[in-house]
Protein backbone atom coordinates (compact mmCIF):
# COMPACT_ATOMS: atom_id res chain seq x y z
CA UNK A 1 0.00 0.00 0.00
CA UNK A 2 1.76 3.19 -1.13
CA UNK A 3 0.87 6.42 0.81
CA UNK A 4 1.14 9.35 -1.41
CA UNK A 5 0.02 12.55 -2.02
CA UNK A 6 -3.02 13.34 -4.59
CA UNK A 7 -3.12 13.86 -7.99
CA UNK A 8 -5.57 15.15 -10.23
CA UNK A 9 -5.75 11.96 -11.45
CA UNK A 10 -7.12 10.10 -8.79
CA UNK A 11 -10.39 12.91 -8.64
CA UNK A 12 -13.00 10.52 -10.64
CA UNK A 13 -11.75 7.44 -7.84
CA UNK A 14 -12.07 10.18 -4.64
CA UNK A 15 -15.68 11.07 -5.72
CA UNK A 16 -16.72 7.77 -6.29
CA UNK A 17 -15.74 6.51 -3.06
CA UNK A 18 -17.31 9.42 -1.15
CA UNK A 19 -20.43 8.84 -2.98
CA UNK A 20 -20.71 5.13 -2.50
CA UNK A 21 -20.31 5.93 1.19
CA UNK A 22 -22.69 8.35 1.71
CA UNK A 23 -24.90 8.46 -1.25
CA UNK A 24 -23.53 12.01 -2.18
CA UNK A 25 -24.09 11.88 -5.86
CA UNK A 26 -21.17 12.17 -7.96
CA UNK A 27 -21.60 15.08 -9.90
CA UNK A 28 -23.26 17.14 -6.80
CA UNK A 29 -19.84 15.56 -4.37
CA UNK A 30 -17.70 16.65 -7.83
CA UNK A 31 -19.00 20.40 -7.46
CA UNK A 32 -18.54 20.34 -3.61
CA UNK A 33 -14.99 19.15 -4.27
CA UNK A 34 -13.96 21.28 -7.00
CA UNK A 35 -14.84 24.56 -4.93
CA UNK A 36 -13.54 22.87 -1.49
CA UNK A 37 -9.74 22.14 -2.56
CA UNK A 38 -9.35 23.78 -5.93
CA UNK A 39 -10.33 27.72 -4.64
CA UNK A 40 -7.64 29.80 -4.99
CA UNK A 41 -7.51 30.58 -1.44
CA UNK A 42 -7.05 26.66 -0.47
CA UNK A 43 -5.64 24.93 -3.87
CA UNK A 44 -2.17 25.41 -2.76
CA UNK A 45 -2.43 25.37 1.25
CA UNK A 46 -4.41 22.13 1.46
CA UNK A 47 -2.36 18.84 1.08
CA UNK A 48 -4.67 15.90 0.36
CA UNK A 49 -3.46 12.36 0.63
CA UNK A 50 -4.27 9.30 -0.87
CA UNK A 51 -3.76 5.41 -0.03
CA UNK A 52 -3.02 3.59 -3.54
CA UNK A 53 -3.08 -0.17 -4.02
CA UNK A 54 -1.90 0.04 -7.86
CA UNK A 55 -3.69 2.70 -9.21
CA UNK A 56 -6.96 2.08 -7.18
CA UNK A 57 -7.36 4.60 -4.68
CA UNK A 58 -8.09 2.88 -1.20
CA UNK A 59 -8.55 5.67 1.55
CA UNK A 60 -8.24 9.61 1.23
CA UNK A 61 -7.64 12.02 3.91
CA UNK A 62 -7.02 15.83 4.01
CA UNK A 63 -5.81 18.89 5.91
CA UNK A 64 -7.06 22.46 4.67
CA UNK A 65 -5.99 25.47 6.05
CA UNK A 66 -8.28 26.99 8.88
CA UNK A 67 -6.58 29.90 9.81
CA UNK A 68 -6.42 30.41 13.50
CA UNK A 69 -6.20 33.99 15.52
CA UNK A 70 -3.78 34.28 18.94
CA UNK A 71 -4.42 37.70 19.50
CA UNK A 72 -3.37 39.52 16.25
CA UNK A 73 -0.71 36.54 15.29
CA UNK A 74 -2.59 34.20 12.72
CA UNK A 75 -1.57 30.67 13.61
CA UNK A 76 -0.68 28.11 10.03
CA UNK A 77 -3.21 26.38 11.38
CA UNK A 78 -5.19 22.70 9.53
CA UNK A 79 -8.22 21.24 9.71
CA UNK A 80 -8.64 17.30 9.43
CA UNK A 81 -11.23 16.52 7.21
CA UNK A 82 -13.11 13.98 4.61
CA UNK A 83 -11.54 10.83 5.98
CA UNK A 84 -12.18 7.68 4.19
CA UNK A 85 -11.39 4.53 3.84
CA UNK A 86 -12.85 1.82 1.41
CA UNK A 87 -14.66 -0.81 3.00
CA UNK A 88 -12.61 -3.48 1.32
CA UNK A 89 -9.41 -2.08 2.61
CA UNK A 90 -10.64 -1.00 6.55
CA UNK A 91 -8.79 -2.63 9.45
CA UNK A 92 -5.19 -2.93 8.00
CA UNK A 93 -3.98 0.28 9.56
CA UNK A 94 -4.38 2.51 6.38
CA UNK A 95 -6.19 5.56 8.35
CA UNK A 96 -2.95 5.81 10.56
CA UNK A 97 -0.90 5.84 7.81
CA UNK A 98 -2.59 8.56 5.79
CA UNK A 99 -2.63 10.70 9.26
CA UNK A 100 1.59 9.66 9.67
CA UNK A 101 2.03 10.75 6.70
CA UNK A 102 1.98 15.04 7.20
CA UNK A 103 5.15 14.21 9.77
CA UNK A 104 6.99 12.12 7.12
CA UNK A 105 9.91 14.83 6.07
CA UNK A 106 9.12 14.34 2.36
CA UNK A 107 5.69 15.58 2.46
CA UNK A 108 6.35 19.15 2.50
CA UNK A 109 3.40 20.29 5.20
CA UNK A 110 4.81 22.12 7.73
CA UNK A 111 1.94 24.15 10.50
CA UNK A 112 1.83 25.06 13.53
CA UNK A 113 -1.27 23.56 14.70
CA UNK A 114 -3.74 20.77 13.58
CA UNK A 115 -7.50 20.63 14.63
CA UNK A 116 -10.19 18.00 14.13
CA UNK A 117 -14.40 17.57 14.72
CA UNK A 118 -14.13 14.00 14.33
CA UNK A 119 -17.26 11.88 14.41
CA UNK A 120 -17.32 8.74 17.11
CA UNK A 121 -16.20 6.02 14.42
CA UNK A 122 -12.41 7.99 14.15
CA UNK A 123 -12.36 9.29 17.33
CA UNK A 124 -9.94 6.76 18.80
CA UNK A 125 -8.04 6.67 16.01
CA UNK A 126 -7.15 10.33 16.05
CA UNK A 127 -5.90 9.92 19.95
CA UNK A 128 -3.76 6.64 19.29
CA UNK A 129 -2.25 8.71 16.16
CA UNK A 130 -1.07 11.47 19.73
CA UNK A 131 -3.91 14.09 19.36
CA UNK A 132 -5.24 15.69 22.08
CA UNK A 133 -9.30 16.07 23.34
CA UNK A 134 -8.46 19.44 25.40
CA UNK A 135 -12.12 19.74 25.31
CA UNK A 136 -15.37 19.36 23.88
CA UNK A 137 -18.59 21.12 22.43
CA UNK A 138 -21.00 21.41 24.39
CA UNK A 139 -25.03 22.10 22.97
CA UNK A 140 -27.12 24.30 25.07
CA UNK A 141 -31.09 24.88 23.48
CA UNK A 142 -33.54 27.65 24.55
CA UNK A 143 -37.05 27.24 23.09
CA UNK A 144 -38.36 30.32 21.72
CA UNK A 145 -41.76 30.61 19.69
CA UNK A 146 -42.35 26.81 18.69
CA UNK A 147 -46.26 27.49 17.95
CA UNK A 148 -45.91 30.46 15.91
CA UNK A 149 -42.52 29.24 13.91
CA UNK A 150 -45.16 26.67 12.60
CA UNK A 151 -47.35 29.17 9.82
CA UNK A 152 -44.37 30.70 9.04
CA UNK A 153 -42.01 30.98 6.47
CA UNK A 154 -39.05 31.36 8.25
CA UNK A 155 -36.02 31.74 5.83
CA UNK A 156 -37.89 34.74 4.20
CA UNK A 157 -38.49 36.12 7.26
CA UNK A 158 -34.78 36.13 8.87
CA UNK A 159 -33.71 37.04 5.61
CA UNK A 160 -36.46 40.09 5.45
CA UNK A 161 -34.92 41.08 9.13
CA UNK A 162 -31.13 40.08 9.25
CA UNK A 163 -30.38 40.98 5.72
CA UNK A 164 -28.06 38.81 3.16
CA UNK A 165 -24.49 37.37 4.78
CA UNK A 166 -21.80 39.45 3.53
CA UNK A 167 -18.34 38.64 3.81
CA UNK A 168 -16.46 40.80 6.11
CA UNK A 169 -13.69 41.39 8.29
CA UNK A 170 -14.15 41.71 11.95
CA UNK A 171 -11.78 42.71 14.55
CA UNK A 172 -10.98 39.67 16.96
CA UNK A 173 -9.83 40.54 20.33
CA UNK A 174 -6.13 40.11 21.57
CA UNK A 175 -7.32 38.04 24.69
CA UNK A 176 -8.96 35.23 22.50
CA UNK A 177 -7.77 31.90 20.58
CA UNK A 178 -10.98 31.35 17.84
CA UNK A 179 -10.94 30.90 14.06
CA UNK A 180 -10.08 33.85 12.11
CA UNK A 181 -12.73 36.34 10.45
CA UNK A 182 -11.60 37.77 7.40
CA UNK A 183 -12.92 38.16 4.25
CA UNK A 184 -10.70 36.43 1.97
CA UNK A 185 -11.85 33.26 4.02
CA UNK A 186 -15.31 34.00 4.07
CA UNK A 187 -15.20 34.60 0.50
CA UNK A 188 -13.70 30.85 0.53
CA UNK A 189 -16.62 29.67 2.35
CA UNK A 190 -18.72 30.81 1.15
CA UNK A 191 -18.23 29.42 -1.91
CA UNK A 192 -19.36 25.94 -1.02
CA UNK A 193 -21.38 26.32 1.94
CA UNK A 194 -25.31 25.76 1.07
CA UNK A 195 -28.20 26.45 3.28
CA UNK A 196 -29.65 29.54 4.92
CA UNK A 197 -26.96 31.73 7.12
CA UNK A 198 -27.62 35.02 8.86
CA UNK A 199 -25.29 38.01 10.79
CA UNK A 200 -25.75 40.02 13.14
CA UNK A 201 -23.52 42.82 15.31
CA UNK A 202 -25.01 43.53 18.47
CA UNK A 203 -25.60 47.36 19.04
CA UNK A 204 -24.56 46.43 22.77
CA UNK A 205 -20.65 45.51 22.57
CA UNK A 206 -20.06 44.79 18.59
CA UNK A 207 -20.27 41.25 18.89
CA UNK A 208 -20.59 38.91 16.20
CA UNK A 209 -23.32 35.90 16.11
CA UNK A 210 -23.41 34.06 12.80
CA UNK A 211 -26.28 31.60 12.48
CA UNK A 212 -27.94 28.62 10.36
CA UNK A 213 -31.21 27.85 9.52
CA UNK A 214 -32.57 24.09 9.35
CA UNK A 215 -35.45 21.94 10.24
CA UNK A 216 -35.67 19.10 12.41
CA UNK A 217 -37.89 16.26 12.04
CA UNK A 218 -40.01 17.88 9.93
CA UNK A 219 -41.20 20.61 12.42
CA UNK A 220 -38.70 21.79 14.37
CA UNK A 221 -37.21 25.20 12.77
CA UNK A 222 -33.86 25.49 14.87
CA UNK A 223 -31.80 28.35 14.50
CA UNK A 224 -28.07 27.86 15.28
CA UNK A 225 -25.65 30.16 15.99
CA UNK A 226 -22.48 28.71 14.79
CA UNK A 227 -20.04 31.31 15.75
CA UNK A 228 -19.73 34.00 18.53
CA UNK A 229 -16.76 36.98 18.55
CA UNK A 230 -17.48 39.07 21.66
CA UNK A 231 -16.98 42.85 21.75
CA UNK A 232 -16.76 42.75 25.54
CA UNK A 233 -15.47 39.69 27.41
CA UNK A 234 -17.49 40.24 30.67
CA UNK A 235 -20.47 38.40 31.62
CA UNK A 236 -22.84 41.32 32.16
CA UNK A 237 -21.85 42.60 28.52
CA UNK A 238 -22.22 39.07 26.73
CA UNK A 239 -25.74 38.33 28.61
CA UNK A 240 -26.60 41.78 27.23
CA UNK A 241 -25.98 40.74 23.62
CA UNK A 242 -27.24 37.08 24.16
CA UNK A 243 -30.45 38.99 25.28
CA UNK A 244 -30.06 41.24 21.84
CA UNK A 245 -29.98 38.93 20.11
CA UNK A 246 -32.51 37.10 21.34
CA UNK A 247 -35.22 39.65 20.70
CA UNK A 248 -34.18 40.48 17.09
CA UNK A 249 -35.12 36.33 16.49
CA UNK A 250 -38.42 36.45 18.72
CA UNK A 251 -39.00 40.08 16.37
CA UNK A 252 -39.41 37.35 13.12
CA UNK A 253 -41.76 34.97 14.88
CA UNK A 254 -40.29 32.28 13.14
CA UNK A 255 -38.03 30.10 15.37
CA UNK A 256 -38.90 26.93 17.27
CA UNK A 257 -35.48 26.40 19.27
CA UNK A 258 -31.96 28.35 19.28
CA UNK A 259 -29.18 26.12 19.44
CA UNK A 260 -25.13 26.98 20.24
CA UNK A 261 -22.25 24.56 20.77
CA UNK A 262 -19.90 26.27 23.22
CA UNK A 263 -16.84 25.25 25.16
CA UNK A 264 -17.78 25.03 28.46
CA UNK A 265 -14.11 26.47 29.30
CA UNK A 266 -15.62 29.87 28.54
CA UNK A 267 -16.37 30.93 31.77
CA UNK A 268 -18.05 34.20 30.78
CA UNK A 269 -20.35 32.80 27.74
CA UNK A 270 -20.84 29.85 30.38
CA UNK A 271 -22.24 31.80 32.62
CA UNK A 272 -24.26 33.91 30.16
CA UNK A 273 -26.03 30.80 29.10
CA UNK A 274 -27.22 29.80 32.38
CA UNK A 275 -28.39 32.82 32.90
CA UNK A 276 -30.18 33.36 29.62
CA UNK A 277 -31.96 29.96 30.78
CA UNK A 278 -30.27 27.52 28.15
CA UNK A 279 -30.66 24.01 28.48
CA UNK A 280 -27.59 21.93 28.37
CA UNK A 281 -28.03 18.31 26.04
CA UNK A 282 -25.98 15.65 26.80
CA UNK A 283 -24.91 15.94 22.79
CA UNK A 284 -21.27 16.98 22.54
CA UNK A 285 -19.08 17.71 19.13
CA UNK A 286 -15.75 16.22 19.73
CA UNK A 287 -12.38 18.72 19.54
CA UNK A 288 -9.07 17.29 18.78
CA UNK A 289 -5.92 19.18 18.11
CA UNK A 290 -1.86 18.29 17.75
CA UNK A 291 0.69 21.14 17.60
CA UNK A 292 4.42 21.46 19.67
CA UNK A 293 3.66 25.05 20.17
CA UNK A 294 5.13 25.91 23.64
CA UNK A 295 2.08 26.93 25.54
CA UNK A 296 -0.24 26.51 22.44
CA UNK A 297 -2.55 23.79 23.96
CA UNK A 298 -3.58 25.49 27.18
CA UNK A 299 -4.56 28.73 24.96
CA UNK A 300 -6.32 26.03 23.08
CA UNK A 301 -8.61 25.41 26.24
CA UNK A 302 -10.26 28.14 26.23
CA UNK A 303 -11.03 28.61 22.66
CA UNK A 304 -13.61 30.51 21.39
CA UNK A 305 -14.64 27.20 19.10
CA UNK A 306 -18.27 26.99 17.47
CA UNK A 307 -20.02 24.19 14.97
CA UNK A 308 -19.88 27.21 12.91
CA UNK A 309 -15.74 26.52 12.90
CA UNK A 310 -16.14 22.80 11.40
CA UNK A 311 -15.78 22.61 7.48
CA UNK A 312 -19.63 21.33 7.70
CA UNK A 313 -20.77 24.06 8.13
Amino acid sequence: MLIQKYEDWMRPQVISLFDNEYQTGEENFDLVFGNFYEHSFQRERCIRIVALDGDKVAGFQSFFYWPISVGERILESYQSGNSLVHPDYRGRGIFAKLLNFITDENSGFNCELLIGFPVEASYNSFIRNQWKNPLNLHWQVKILQPIRSLFANTPKKLSAHFGTRISLDHPVSNDLISVSQNKLFDDYRFSYQKGEYYRYITKNAGTFFEMKFQIRRKIIKELIIGKIIPGNLSTDSIIRDFAELEREIRRCNAVSVLSVAVNPNIEPLRAALVHCKYRELENKIYFICKGELSGLMEDVKRGWFFRGDIDTW
